[in-house]
Parts: C-alpha cells; sequence; structure tokens
C-alpha cells in the first residue's frame, strides 16, 4: 500500500487510491502499467510549500521524500509527484 503524507503536519493525504484530505485539490492517481503513484495538487498555492512523503508500507517501510518549493503567485494548475513502485 502506498500513501502520501503532508510533513508539515502529518496529515495524512491519501492511502492506495483513496484520498483523506477535506482539501478537494489533492488526488492520488496509480498508473497500473508503470506502477506509479501520483500526488496531485490543484491550483497549487504558497502555503502548499513544503515536504512530502510517499510511504510505501513494506516491510521494512520505504520512503521518499520530495520537497515543493512554491515561486510567484501562481505556477501551475496541477503539481505532480511521481513514486514509481519496482518489484
Amino acid at each position: 500500500m502506498v500513501s502520501w503524507v503532508r510533513r508539515r503536519d502529518y496529515h495524512l493525504l491519501t492511502v492506495g487510491p483513496v484520498a483523506y484530505s477535506s482539501d478537494q485539490r489533492f488526488s492520488v492517481r496509480y498508473i497500473k502499467s508503470e506502477k506509479d503513484w501520483q500526488l496531485h495538487i490543484r491550483y497549487v498555492q504558497k502555503r502548499d510549500e513544503g515536504v512530502y512523503e510517499c510511504q510505501i508500507a513494506t516491510h521494512p517501510p520505504i520512503s521518499l521524500l520530495s520537497t515543493l518549493h512554491v515561486v510567484g503567485e501562481f505556477i501551475s494548475k496541477c503539481i505532480v509527484y511521481t513514486f514509481h513502485v519496482v518489484g
């Protein structure tokens, strides 16, 4: 199982294909053919800046940290972080 967490407040954003955030801008997409789990953030805002963690429930656990920097008023309609699962 793959989860995405916002590290600033350890807010659980997604678990598997389900979004747990009340903020509708956050969503997750799994591309089965590529084994990619993507965190999507729509309408990125300055307050979204920070570290996001992708966690894989394995033994031992695996995690990947990604840092989002927001520069200027408006960057993109959607920011995508991708984590490729091997195996």
